[in-house]
């Protein structure tokens, strides 16, 4: 699975101070006035591109509502008068490009292997994009990389960055990036608002989603052993000794929804990733529903249906209810599965049980690491626990995957690397009594490293193991 994030990209026709002072006018039509970090309901990221031409917009909010990068884009354009768009990545498959000029969605643009059909998946009018080209640049370039079926459209997008002008890192990032930047990269703004209280508002601060998660769950998950880890992230995590973690949290949707989801994970896994938003992780967090349908794949009387569990919606005068009800219904289908997961054994069932990611890589693939959008794959967790049957069964698809690929002359894989696995197999098959360290050193050697690193992570959250 890939990435998902939505970003903005505008036009800029005067100087940083100039532009910092109109984004601000534009914020102050929505009665949002700028702020200190600390007192701010919403956060944005501007970061300038080296030829001035450019400035991309990231926010918070964009993780859970993409819509209001469209939003900040049409805005922008039409209030600064200039070009702005709008990008959504799609798991990394694919972006959908809005681009305004003034208050009109000008253009569309679908860039990678998208899920619409060829007559609903365009690829830009050369009067829209011309104008805006960075010099020297032509729309045909611009056009070919369009229409490039690259394996992640990041690297269809970074390299169209250049022919636009726009710095090519900040064209792929997301906002959990610009935030580690922000430090090293002076070209990096954060910039914080607050809503201006009114005197007919009488000052009232209304309950947030996230105020209202923290403080129900909080109440209800801290005496079974969950904490609210550091950062702005609505992470709530138990430890199980030194290797396995329970994660409840909750990933807000469009017009005043919100979905409960949770998970499990070891320090065997690439990296743990919660200061990334929820909607990054929704990889290997699962929600009620999902949970709930698997384990009664076929009863047509259950106790819940799908409208009960899979979203929650509320009004300002409902939320507390709603977010109480989604924690009886956590309580009820989610927890039960968590309190089962103690040991390494129980944690493998879980993931082959909800079908989770578990691909077993070798050194070739630097253990699965050169797979980056694959953080959460815990496939090395059979090594782990000396499964001799999963890695047999794991290694036997890997070699029906990789003899087809060479048959195909795809992805560099040669007849070697199918003999080395029918090797490793038909020795694997000898030992008797198994013991993977025969064979698996190095990938055991990985497994300690991440224990290590993780373990250093989960202690920046503020865990004690």
């Amino acid at each position: 699975m890939g990435r998902f994030f939505s970003s903005v990209q505008i036009k800029n026709n005067g100087s940083s101070e100039q532009f910092l002072k109109a984004f601000c006018a534009v914020m102050k039509k929505r009665n949002l006035v700028q702020c200190s970090e600390e007192e701010s309901s919403v956060s944005y990221i501007l970061a300038f591109s080296e030829s001035g031409k450019w400035v991309t917009l990231n926010s918070e909010k964009y993780g859970d509502n993409p819509k209001q990068a469209k939003y900040d884009a049409q805005q922008t354009a039409a209030e600064m008068k200039t070009s702005s768009f709008s990008m959504d990545v799609v798991d990394s498959y694919w972006a959908y490009i809005e681009l305004h000029t003034g208050a009109d969605i000008h253009d569309t643009v679908v860039v990678g292997r998208s899920e619409f059909d060829e007559e609903h998946s365009p690829k830009g009018r050369r009067e829209c994009w011309e104008p805006i080209l960075a010099p020297g640049k032509t729309w045909e370039q611009l056009s070919e990389i369009w229409n490039k079926d690259e394996v992640f459209v990041e690297y269809a997008l970074y390299e169209a960055a250049s022919v636009l002008g726009i710095e090519p890192k900040y064209m792929v990032s997301d906002y959990e990036d610009f935030e580690s930047e922000a430090d090293e990269d002076t070209n990096i703004i954060p910039i914080f608002f607050k809503k201006k209280i009114t005197v007919s508002e009488g000052g009232e601060k209304k309950l947030t989603l996230n105020a209202a998660f923290k403080q129900v769950f909080g109440e209800a998950l801290e005496p079974l052993g969950f904490k609210k880890i550091k950062g702005r992230q609505p992470y709530f995590v138990r430890l199980i000794g030194d290797e396995i973690i329970h994660v409840i949290t909750y990933m807000s949707q469009p017009d005043k929804r919100f979905i409960i989801i949770g998970g499990v994970a070891t320090v065997y896994r690439q990296f743990i990733s919660l200061d990334q938003s929820p909607r990054n992780n929704s990889n290997w967090l699962r929600s009620n529903w999902q949970f709930f349908k698997e384990l009664h794949p076929s009863d047509k009387n259950t106790k819940y249906s799908f409208k009960d569990i899979y979203e929650f919606y509320y009004s300002d005068e409902t939320l507390v209810g709603e977010i109480k009800y989604s924690l009886e219904v956590t309580k009820d289908i989610m927890l039960p599965i968590f309190n089962k997961i103690v040991d390494l054994d129980s944690c493998v069932e879980y993931f082959d049980k909800f079908k989770l990611y578990m691909q077993l890589y070798d050194e070739k693939t630097n253990f699965g690491n050169k797979y980056v959008n694959n953080f959460y794959n815990e496939g090395l967790l059979y090594l782990k626990i000396d499964d001799q049957d999963n890695i047999i069964r794991k290694l036997e698809e890997r070699l029906n995957i990789i003899s087809y690929n060479v048959e195909k002359k795809r992805f560099e894989y040669t007849q070697k690397d199918c003999d080395d696995i029918s090797q490793k197999l038909e020795n694997l098959k000898k030992i008797k009594p198994f013991n993977v360290s025969e064979l698996f050193a190095k990938e055991l050697l990985e497994l300690q490293q991440r224990k290590t690193l993780n373990t250093e992570i989960l202690h920046s959250y503020g865990l004690d193991l």
